[in-house]
């Protein structure tokens, strides 16, 4: 089955990064609240694109985007301990 959104998508990979973050909030904004598996995909392929396009104009850094991204981010796992516990197995 054909992506619907592919052309729409192809259109903004031409606008320059700045005008492209724009059009993406403009087209994310404007979706409806559709929680079918195509707008699912169309949606999160529209925030990847407006990352990149934020990297593109220098708008943002890599570690910016994963602190923003991750739910782990403001963690500092540096001096984190694994603590390996045996487990029990149940007799039946």
């Amino acid at each position: 089955m054909p992506d619907p959104h592919q052309d729409s998508r192809a259109e903004l990979h031409r606008l320059a990064p700045t005008q492209r973050i724009a059009a993406i909030d403009r087209d994310l904004t404007a979706m409806a609240p559709d929680t079918t598996a195509a707008a699912t995909f169309h949606r999160k392929k529209l925030l990847r694109m407006r990352d990149a396009a934020r990297l593109e104009a220098g708008l943002t850094t890599n570690e910016g985007l994963q602190r923003e991204n991750s739910s782990f981010a403001q963690h500092d796992f540096s001096q984190a301990n694994i603590v390996w516990k045996p487990r029990v197995r149940a007799e039946g």
